[in-house]
């Protein structure tokens, strides 16, 4: 291996290590706030549709409601949301597991489609698709997500198939309706860039692929180029 190629792979395994440290900066300045129902924190979201619909997904998801699931809205650069585990030097080796999603203000690449504004059934499929992350991570332990989230940033092969178990999931929870919504909210839109539906198409399970899932027929992944 050379030197070149350790290194990135380090500053891989150092950035998803560091997720729970990140999360924990933001909950001393953002002012978090906490759901009486469940485990549910809120940093930097002070809009009522947006933690109201979170509540709402949630609650659909009861194997998840063990845990502690932060909603942090933050800056992001190639995604409008994204869930992770909160993994930091005190839990790593444990079994304490606590998750974060992270909302961006507007979509991507897309500075006037405010999230907030957007549809509720369009927010519902996000939050679906995102928590089908969450169970998909929870089977895993927290030392062995390092390598999952290693495998993520390396292999669009393995990426592929984690965005389409998310939606798999999101539609098991009954969101099938939801995360079409969304699907088509975001590929059939003027306003969201042409970069950002094309990463859709590669990762994402297609409209055609939720309808097979409700028919009982996985959909096939096909190969991508790595």
């Amino acid at each position: 291996m050379t030197k070149k190629l350790f290194g990135f792979i380090s500053l891989v395994i150092l950035a998803w290590v560091s997720v729970g440290m990140v999360a924990s900066d933001h909950s001393k300045t953002g002012n978090p706030s906490n759901d009486e129902n469940f485990n549910a924190r809120f940093v930097n979201i002070e809009n009522s549709t947006i933690r109201n619909t979170f509540i709402e997904v949630l609650a659909e998801y009861e194997e998840l409601h063990s845990y502690e699931i932060t909603l942090i809205k933050d800056e992001l650069n190639k995604s409008t949301m994204q869930a992770q585990p909160i993994i930091n030097l005190g839990n790593v080796f444990n079994a304490t597991k606590r998750y974060k999603v992270q909302v961006a203000e507007s979509v991507r690449d897309a500075e006037e489609l405010i999230i907030a504004e957007v549809p509720r059934d369009v927010l519902k499929g996000w939050f679906a698709h995102e928590l089908g992350h969450i169970v998909d991570y929870e089977t895993h332990s927290n030392f062995s997500m390092i390598g999952f989230g290693l495998k993520y940033t390396l292999s669009d092969k393995f990426k592929r198939a984690c965005e389409h178990e998310a939606d798999s999931i999101a539609i098991e929870h009954g969101f099938h309706n939801e995360i079409i919504a969304t699907k088509k909210f975001l590929l059939e839109n003027e306003l969201v860039s042409e970069e950002y539906k094309e990463k859709l198409r590669k990762y994402y399970m297609p409209i055609k692929g939720v309808k097979m899932c409700l028919q009982k027929k996985p959909p096939i992944i096909p190969d991508v180029e790595l």
